[in-house]
């Protein structure tokens, strides 16, 4: 064999062998550390290693308004707020936070049930933990598939992150005879989240869409004619759903048909 061609083979092992060298050393850098965390348990992380990766995974059995709270520590000890993202199951990020137990910030999220992951990055010794609300909902994904709400009842429900922005959840309250409809509400959000009442198209004398919207706030809301009388009989539809369609906004809600 010549020796030009024997330098070439060694040449190229030796590429590789550094390339395979350089990889391990960059995945050494760059380890992830998963691991599972309760509802309600506090983890602390002391490993000082602020390159490393942290997941926290976790399962919801039904929709809720969950609250990541947590702080950082410098290793001189002062306790400082940090970034954390909230993942899917997979690890692809749904929305970003920061949380500051010292000074009571935390990062609440409307989440459907499902496995996600908190993520901590950039720290080398922090404590986190998650608490929850459950918002258990039985609505309907289509106007078609609304589901009846009857008077002095209560709704609950979330706008939850990794949805498609233009998902709505439907209701319907049926008059068997001209009434006013008073909604008591509570939204807990990030942005406005509406709700909307449609009149259905056989209704008689009404037409268009009321709504309100709200923010973090509780309320009450009457719909009526625009001349303060009775809506006529009939089936109005409510839309529950996010602003401008934009599927960062997320929360949870609890509407009651008061009368």
């Amino acid at each position: 064999m010549k020796k030009s061609n024997v330098f070439r083979k060694l040449l190229g092992m030796a590429a590789a062998v550094c390339m395979m060298a350089l990889l391990l050393g960059m995945t050494t850098l760059a380890a992830d550390k998963v691991e599972t965390i309760a509802i309600g348990e506090e983890k602390v992380n002391l490993d000082q290693d602020g390159t490393i990766t942290h997941y926290y995974k976790f399962q919801l059995k039904k929709p809720a308004y969950i609250g990541i709270s947590g702080y950082a520590q410098t290793m001189t000890g002062v306790n400082m707020g940090m970034n954390i993202a909230l993942c899917d199951a997979k690890g692809k990020v749904l929305a970003a936070g920061y949380v500051d137990a010292v000074n009571s910030r935390i990062a609440a999220f409307g989440v459907n049930k499902g496995t996600y992951q908190i993520r901590v990055q950039n720290a080398e010794a922090f404590m986190i933990k998650i608490a929850k609300q459950d918002y258990p909902e039985k609505s309907g994904g289509t106007q078609k598939k609304a589901v009846s709400l009857k008077k002095k009842k209560t709704i609950t429900g979330v706008v939850g992150l990794g949805e498609s922005g233009k998902k709505a959840d439907w209701y319907k309250i049926t008059l068997k005879k001209s009434a006013k409809i008073t909604l008591n509400y509570k939204v807990y959000s990030n942005d406005n989240i509406y709700i909307d009442l449609i009149p259905s198209k056989k209704t008689a004398g009404i037409k268009g869409t009321s709504s309100v919207w709200a923010k973090n706030q509780k309320g009450k809301v009457t719909f009526q004619t625009t001349t303060r009388k009775n809506l006529p009989k009939g089936t109005y539809y409510i839309k529950v759903h996010r602003v401008n369609k934009r599927p960062s906004v997320n929360g949870a809600y609890e509407i009651k048909y008061a009368k």
